[in-house]
């Protein structure tokens, strides 16, 4: 135990005295590796330091060979699990994937010549935030997205993949079917429904389905109205109520059955978006005002899945939470398996996370999502749903989701640039106007998530 009271794991016996936030940096990479771990491919470590990342690299790539570029002789205590090193790359050295580790003061730019010095499949780089933000990673023809790591104090992980030989996309008119299961007081969906109007589709084919269960006629007629206020086509499916649905200024209550029910709703939305040839289904909640320019941004980010992260004060004691987490039911920081934190270290990584997303805004990977989830074509034909799996207590058709996906090799993202206006209470309507005047300044990411704190009348320090 630490002398916090903590008990630490280590996380592989295998190297013992290894930098520490190296290692953080090396279980990103594993995390996000371009091919599966037990495919046979050779890994080149452009910066392997000392060789402990190419030995841990090595160690869990077991078919793989892992070569180290060392700036030094490599370690003696580093056990010999089939690494090699190199002082120098020889002539003609190929690979199927180069990763860089890039250290704080470490020029990016020189990262980046380097690598494309490798012939290589796959590149995957990882660079701290604040030396990797300036890279236009999308032009240069990279996937990228921002990570945290066990420890508070790394800050944020920038981790760029691109795929050499990928064919380029074509460049057909994305089709996004906008859907949203409704059963909500008219006073919001007025709201909702303005924010749709709103949106811009520019690029986009785009058609509306609203499966309709509301047990308030005021607004089923709400939704009629709106297919004519829109050129594009909508679908309005009615089903029955069935069961109560309590909404308060405190909370809302949900149930087991509505929840499943709720969970046969979104996958018929599902299912009507592959049967009818989309691009994307889009699953928005219907107390949320999108801004104008999320649909774009979304199917821009060319993900299979991907959450537009919006706050929420869901306790009056509590600052605003966002709508995506990192494991279990809704833990918002990293920990490995077992570890045990107190109290403080959990709000240390807590308040470091909720300040990365809203202070380094950017395409997060995440391991829970919801409310607001773009899910493409490819990933509802393999099957991703939000059916319960059986044997997950988990509670929430969200979360079976995000493991399902998880499970078919679907990686979940959040993006923090264009946070939409949760109405969770009818005292929040008052907000309506104060954040279109906030679209309307076109502020976006960090300012605007700030401006959002205000809003909602709470403050979110930097950590």
């Amino acid at each position: 135990r630490t002398t916090d009271g903590n008990r630490c794991l280590t996380p592989t016996p295998i190297i013992p005295s290894m930098d520490a936030y190296r290692l953080r940096l090396a279980q990103l990479a594993l995390e996000n590796l371009p091919f599966p771990r037990h495919q046979t491919r050779t890994v080149l470590d452009l910066y392997a330091a000392d060789g402990a990342t190419t030995q841990y690299l090595q160690y869990f790539l077991p078919y793989s060979t892992v070569f180290g570029v060392t700036t030094e002789s490599p370690r003696r205590d580093l056990a010999a699990c089939g690494q090699r090193y190199l002082a120098a790359l020889p002539n003609g050295f190929q690979c199927d994937c180069v990763v860089a580790f890039v250290e704080p003061s470490q020029p990016i730019e020189a990262t980046l010549e380097q690598v494309r010095g490798v012939e290589a499949h796959w590149e995957l780089i990882l660079a701290p935030w604040q030396t990797a933000q300036a890279v236009d990673w999308q032009s240069l023809g990279y996937q990228a997205h921002n990570e945290i790591t066990e420890e508070p104090n790394d800050g944020v992980i920038v981790v760029a993949v691109r795929d050499r030989e990928a064919q380029q996309q074509a460049n057909a008119t994305p089709r996004v079917l906008i859907a949203s299961p409704v059963r909500q007081k008219p006073a919001i969906l007025r709201h909702f429904l303005d924010g749709l109007q709103r949106l811009d589709t520019t690029g986009l084919e785009v058609a509306y389905l609203f499966v309709d269960n509301n047990d308030d006629p005021q607004a089923s007629q709400m939704l009629r109205a709106f297919a004519e206020q829109v050129s594009a086509p909508v679908h309005r499916l009615r089903v029955p109520v069935a069961e109560p649905y309590q909404r308060t200024e405190v909370t809302h209550h949900w149930t087991e059955s509505l929840i499943w029910r709720l969970a046969a709703i979104k996958d018929g939305i599902l299912h009507a978006a592959l049967q009818h040839g989309y691009d994307y289904a889009f699953l928005v909640d219907s107390d949320l005002v999108l801004h104008p320019q999320t649909l774009r941004r979304m199917v821009g980010c060319r993900r299979d899945i991907l959450s537009q992260v919006f706050w929420t004060v869901w306790s009056h004691d509590q600052p605003p939470l966002p709508n995506i987490w990192y494991t279990d039911q809704y833990t918002l920081y990293r920990a490995r398996r077992e570890q045990v934190l107190n109290d403080a270290a959990k709000g240390q990584r807590i308040e470091a996370f909720l300040s990365a997303l809203a202070f380094s805004a950017g395409i997060y990977r995440v391991s829970g999502l919801g409310a607001c989830t773009l899910i493409s074509r490819r990933a509802i034909e393999a099957g991703v749903n939000f059916s319960e799996l059986r044997g997950c207590l988990l509670w929430g058709e969200d979360r079976h989701l995000c493991l399902r996906a998880e499970a078919l090799g679907f990686h979940l993202f959040a993006d923090t640039t264009l946070p939409p206006l949760h109405l969770y209470r009818e005292s929040e309507l008052p907000r309506v106007e104060a954040y279109w005047k906030l679209v309307k300044a076109g502020i976006q990411g960090a300012e605007l998530n700030r401006a959002m704190f205000e809003l909602l009348g709470r403050v979110l320090q930097v950590a």
